[in-house]
């Protein structure tokens, strides 16, 4: 498998400049440290938003990778974490500016996140969301992600239920015989 850094610019086609994308002036990037604090503003606006030490341990996970989107202004309006374990992948947080929503931002981080994942041959995606995020479940559902099961009690401030959604990836197409 190819290092996660250099599969992730060759998939958005990243030689000296980044992607850019017409109708929503948008580019898509491998997150560096430097974009930490628009990371942090954006993730300050969250229920129950990570600590910025949180943010930074995400960038030396081993298996961890990031992306991250931005307006040609440099203004962060969105990221997505990951981590992927032999064939399985993990979202583990995905998250856009308030300003930045409902312009299709999440969905371009997570239909390059899966894309990403399906060229790595990973056979699955998990991630976890709030049961009461009614939009993330329709994206997410919308991106063929199935509901496989629930935590009860999982997140805190507030207490809520945690959904599990899954992705298949790779799988082989059956036969009839």
């Amino acid at each position: 498998m190819r290092g996660t850094s250099a599969a992730l610019l060759d998939l958005c086609n990243f030689k000296d400049h980044a992607p850019f994308f017409p109708l929503i002036n948008l580019s898509i990037t491998h997150l560096a440290p430097s974009d930490l604090p628009g990371i942090w503003a954006i993730e300050q606006t969250l229920v129950g938003p990570w600590s910025y030490g949180q943010l930074q341990e995400e960038l030396t996970i081993g298996h961890g990778w990031q992306l991250v989107a931005k307006h040609p202004d440099g203004q962060t309006c969105g990221y997505l974490f990951a981590s992927t374990v032999i064939d399985e992948a993990e979202i583990r947080k995905i998250a856009v500016a308030a300003a930045c929503r409902r312009q299709g931002i999440a969905n371009l981080l997570l239909t390059t996140a899966c894309k990403y994942l399906s060229r790595q041959k990973i056979t699955s995606c998990f991630l976890e969301l709030r049961a009461s995020n009614l939009p993330a479940l329709h994206l997410y559902q919308k991106n063929n992600f199935q509901i496989v099961g629930q935590r009860k009690s999982y997140y805190t401030l507030p207490t809520e239920d945690a959904m599990i959604l899954k992705l298949s990836l790779n799988q082989p197409k059956e036969t009839i015989s």
